[in-house]
This record gives C-alpha cells, structure tokens and sequence, in this order.
C-alpha cells in the first residue's frame, strides 16, 4: 500500500526529481573539477619549491667546501708541542665540567 502511494508521487514529481539529480551532480562535478585543480596548483607549486630548496642546498654545500678549504689553507699547522697543550686543555675543560664535556668511556 505504501510503496504504490510513493510510486505515484515520485512520478507526479518528475521535475522536482530531476531538478535534485542535476543539482547533486552539478554539486558532485564541482567538487571533483575543484579538487583537481586545487590538488594540481598545489603540487606545482611544491615542485618548484623542491627545486629552489635542492639549488638552494647544492650552492650552500659548494659555499660550505669552498670556505672549509679556505680556512685549512689559512691556518698554520701546530706544532707536536702545541697539539700536547691543546689535549691538556681539553682535557682540563672536560675534567671541570662534566656536564658539557662528558667523559667518554674507554
């Protein structure tokens, strides 16, 4: 009894019906146009910041070699007897603070 009550109104409004179907699917074509173009701006625009990042790293390693090679230049070698007072002062710095130079075990 009730499903041929609901056969005859959703036959009565066929307009009302197709007027909805067109609305979800114009709303459901929307969300899928938007989501690709949005999904696609986002992506390239991650590229490229990708590849400003990788150049940006690629010259700050080169800037990085450059100088380390620079300073080994200008440094003057130390002597046997000064790399001893450098160890001792080390080891001097490490024995009276513990907390910053922690003892490594042997």
């Amino acid at each position: 009894m009730f499903s041929s009550q609901f056969a005859k109104l959703a036959a009565q409004n066929k307009s009302a019906w197709k007027a909805g179907l067109a609305i979800v699917v114009a709303g459901t074509t929307f969300k899928v146009v938007y989501f690709n173009f949005s999904r696609s701006v986002l992506v390239d625009h991650m590229d490229r910041r990708h590849i400003q990042a990788t150049a940006h790293l690629h010259s700050a390693r080169q800037f990085g070699s450059a100088a380390a090679v620079e300073r080994e230049e200008r440094v003057p070698q130390l002597s046997p007897e000064q790399k001893e007072q450098l160890q001792e002062y080390l080891k001097l710095l490490a024995d009276n603070n513990p907390e910053v130079y922690p003892k490594q075990k042997r």
